[in-house]
């Protein structure tokens, strides 16, 4: 649309003004003349007022408009944009926390496990700790009773000894000991 010159459009609205006061100053005298013309001039007044707006008023508004437009639609894009990453940080920090909670049981678990397994290795430990001392008191045990027949025996075969040197002594004559050194010589020999 071209841009007619400022002077052109002050002129005509001048022209419209001329004609409106002259319409007013001979009002009285034309009152038998046609009633078309107030409303002609009405039409003509209100479309130069129309094509004014339309040309200076109205591509301003235009332009405001549009920029409050361009504005409005890109805070829209930005708010969509920080809704959209915020949803997205939402999901992620619930996949996080799902993560976390999952991670946190399977420690759980596998406390519980090592505990399990811990327990297990210190009974299984215990137990061959107790069979360890068992046995070894069962050997000691049995040591001890071999040597205590041991002692005994020995204590008993002494004391055989000298129940038999007092019987020798006292009941033994000297053939009989000469029989004995005989008969001792014989199996020596064999």
């Amino acid at each position: 649309m071209k841009r007619a010159p400022t002077g052109l459009v002050l002129a005509v609205i001048l022209f419209a003004g001329s004609a409106l006061a002259e319409e007013a100053g001979h009002g009285h005298a034309h009152e038998t003349a046609s009633p078309l013309w107030p409303l002609l001039f009405s039409t003509i007044n209100l479309a130069i007022f129309l094509w004014v707006l339309a040309r200076y008023v109205l591509p301003p508004v235009r332009q405001w408009v549009h920029h409050r437009r361009s504005r409005v639609v890109r805070a829209l894009e930005e708010a969509a944009a920080a809704k959209a990453e915020a949803l997205r940080l939402r999901e992620e920090w619930e996949r996080r926390l799902a993560q976390f909670s999952r991670s946190v049981e399977e420690m759980q678990v596998q406390a519980r496990g090592d505990a399990e397994r811990e327990r297990a290795r210190i009974l299984e430990a215990a137990h061959k700790t107790a069979e360890a001392i068992r046995r070894g008191a069962e050997l000691a045990a049995a040591y001890e009773v071999r040597r205590t027949q041991e002692q005994l025996r020995a204590d008993l075969v002494r004391q055989a000894v000298r129940l038999a040197e007092q019987a020798a002594r006292t009941q033994l004559t000297a053939d009989d000991q000469q029989r004995f050194v005989a008969e001792f010589l014989k199996q020596v020999e064999q």
